[in-house]
């Protein structure tokens, strides 16, 4: 537990710090900020802060910068969201009706948007389905005791896998299991195939526990459509001035690995997740550069029909209250335009 005078401490290094980007001296915090105590007795609480782990001490200077953990307890105890001011709204929605009626126009459109409101990265996703369910699987012999799994999920989406069995099968034999199959699970989602395993044999229950780790994966974020802007935002800070640095945000944020470093479909689950440094136990992939930089990621959707993720990747040193709110009123403003294309305009 942080004192008052602690507290309002560690907000004023973070907030100059997330604008100026060079480490807070005590002697600044005295003369710009009503603490109400000398430069010495403000020296004293930065070193207890620095000794709990909220704040750091660059060897080349006599300022602190916050940590993780000083952004997190700022986030979740110091910050004041801001409010995205009336006239900003009423622009971005104008940039909505003015472009084509389409998810992927208006997801291109919300990165695009997202990454000019608040100087960092964005990234979108194009709104799918909020869990697969299976459209039909067929079993391919091919040589030994493997056979290709091929599963055809609801929109059309198609995955692969090669099986290895403990006994041979003819094609006849996995055909016949592919289509007794189908008639029993045909339409279910994963959450419906955990447990309903009873009855199985040694083929099936191969094959189904297979389908059922495809399903999850997809569930979960997978490789999905995204839209990225605002990497010169990004890359202009200057926590990325160095060129391994640079190289390895562009690594992170590449379409490819993207999915697997950041599942934004299962961070995005209710509300705004902020993720600071990595610290979020479902980034078991979490390269260095993930480490360096914080997340912001909002969920947008209609209930029941289909669902998308927005977000912004940046450093650390970033402005948490208008990022929270800016990816919060996206969210709201593409929910609201996949309502209407599903249940067509209210009123």
């Amino acid at each position: 537990m942080l004192t008052e005078r602690q507290s309002r401490i560690l907000g004023f290094i973070i907030g100059e710090y997330v604008e100026h980007a060079t480490p807070v001296a005590s002697q600044y915090i005295e003369q710009n900020y009503p603490v109400g105590a000398s430069a010495a007795t403000i020296r004293n609480e930065m070193a207890e802060l620095e000794e709990q782990g909220y704040l750091n001490h660059p060897h080349t200077s006599s300022g602190r910068v916050p940590t993780g953990k000083g952004y997190r307890l700022y986030v979740e105890t110091l910050m004041r969201e801001e409010e995205v001011p009336w006239d900003a709204q009423q622009t971005i929605l104008h940039q909505f009706h003015q472009i084509e009626q389409g998810q992927e126009s208006w997801a291109q459109l919300a990165a695009a948007v997202l990454a000019q409101s608040v100087e960092n990265a964005a990234v979108v996703t194009t709104p799918r389905m909020d869990v697969c369910r299976i459209k039909h699987l067929e079993l391919v012999s091919l040589h030994d005791m493997t056979f290709l799994l091929v599963l055809v999920l609801d929109e059309g989406r198609l995955e692969q896998q090669v099986l290895s069995s403990g006994g041979l099968y003819s094609q006849e034999e996995l055909s016949a299991t592919a289509t007794q199959l189908n008639r029993r699970y045909e339409g279910k989602t994963s959450k419906e195939l955990a447990g309903d395993e009873t009855d199985l044999s040694e083929l099936e229950l191969l094959v189904m526990e297979a389908v059922h780790s495809v399903m999850r994966s997809v569930d979960e974020g997978g490789a999905e459509e995204a839209h990225l802007e605002g990497l010169r935002h990004v890359l202009s800070q200057p926590e990325f001035s160095n060129s391994e640095a640079v190289l390895g945000l562009l690594e992170l944020l590449d379409g490819q690995n993207l999915s697997r470093a950041i599942p934004l479909r299962a961070l995005a689950r209710e509300g705004v997740t902020v993720i600071i440094g990595a610290d979020s136990p479902q980034l078991t992939n979490a390269s260095e550069a993930m480490r360096a930089c914080s997340v912001i990621v909002g969920s947008y959707g209609a209930p029941g029909d289909a669902s998308g993720a927005l977000a912004v990747v940046g450093p650390m040193r970033m402005r948490y209250s208008r990022t929270i709110s800016t990816v919060r009123y996206l969210a709201d403003v593409m929910s609201e335009l996949l309502s209407e294309q599903y249940e067509g305009p209210t009123g």
